[in-house]
């Protein structure tokens, strides 16, 4: 970085491996870049295994840097890199890079937007910090969450803002597999898809992605259920997938719904987060009060005729554009940064 570096605007994560807030802040800066707006991405410490949003940040264009090694040198060359080189704001992803940004704020009086992503409620350690950052959401000037849900939880007055995707690099998929693609671990309640599977004996289940409950979902599952593991490349996910199935206890307005929608993906998804709001039952996709409407939504949408199938693609795919859209949301998000200087 250099002392020209003025009027960009700095997104901060800490991140290790490649998921809903890194599709997210990703998806922001190509935003930004194509509304012509100066944009960085800072990692506050540099793991062993370097993140996969490295990868796609170059293949975006984006540049970035990592902080430092530990989360206390991270924080101390953010001030620094702030008092040196005054960006227009900087904008906090995650429960972690919210309390670095928020005593970088403190000590440089920098613009600062946090943004709350977590729909569920985390224990041990994890709680604790998640904590600290909502009851501290005051010290930045605007908090920004993906869903109502999420604000209910924040102490002090928040923005509601719609999670987003670029619509216009954008293949339409013409995929068969019905598919779950996210973490294997509680909040998602992978165990359901599996359970979902063992209702549709005739159909094959893909299963994308990794965490604390692959080794037991695979010794539990039946012979109809496939597992991919963690994918490094989802554009070649996405094609061949017609369902995606959400099945979680908690969300905000998850990333993978906007991405499989985008592509005329139809989604079934359990009634958390924001998912009621973006999906018309029946009309754009699929919402279940509980398990056993998982199992109803599936054979309801297995009964469809192609033509009634196609229609819920196209409804689906118009729903991303007309709300979901960068091209819709940057420019919210935009007066938002510029509010300093206006």
């Amino acid at each position: 970085m250099n002392n020209n570096d003025c009027g960009e605007i700095w997104l901060l994560i800490d991140s290790r491996q490649f998921g809903g807030i890194e599709t997210h802040v990703a998806q922001l800066a190509a935003g930004l870049l194509a509304h012509q707006q100066p944009v960085r991405v800072l990692m506050i410490c540099q793991y062993a295994i370097p993140s996969p949003l490295c990868c796609k940040l170059e293949t975006l264009g984006v540049p970035y840097q990592y902080l430092g090694d530990t989360d206390y040198r991270g924080l101390r060359n953010l001030i620094r890199l702030i008092k040196s080189h005054s960006p227009i704001a900087l904008h906090a992803h995650g429960y972690k890079a919210n309390l670095i940004a928020k005593v970088a704020k403190l000590s440089t009086g920098s613009l600062l937007l946090s943004t709350y992503h977590a729909g569920e409620s985390p224990r041990g350690r994890v709680w604790l910090y998640d904590w600290l950052d909502r009851t501290s959401a005051a010290i930045a000037e605007h908090a920004l969450v993906v869903s109502r849900a999420i604000g209910e939880k924040v102490p002090s007055p928040t923005h509601y803002l719609e999670n987003f995707i670029d619509v216009e690099n954008v293949d339409i998929s013409q995929g068969k597999n019905i598919a779950f693609v996210g973490r294997l671990s509680a909040e998602k309640a992978p165990e359901r898809f599996v359970r979902l599977a063992d209702k549709f004996p005739q159909q094959l289940f893909h299963l994308y992605g990794t965490g604390c409950l692959a080794s037991s979902l695979q010794e539990s599952a039946a012979p109809n259920v496939r597992f991919y593991g963690h994918q490094t490349e989802m554009s070649t996910v996405w094609s061949e997938i017609s369902l995606l199935v959400i099945c979680s206890h908690y969300e905000g307005l998850p990333m993978v719904a906007l991405e499989a929608m985008a592509r005329g993906i139809v989604v079934i998804s359990t009634a958390v987060g924001e998912m009621p709001q973006l999906i018309d039952h029946q009309q754009n996709g699929f919402i279940a009060q509980n398990e056993q409407q998982l199992n109803d939504c599936l054979a309801l949408w297995l009964s469809l005729s192609p033509d009634k199938q196609n229609q819920l693609r196209i409804n689906a795919i118009n729903t991303i554009q007309q709300r979901h859209s960068q091209q819709v949301v940057i420019p919210k998000l935009l007066k938002l940064y510029l509010s300093n200087n206006s």
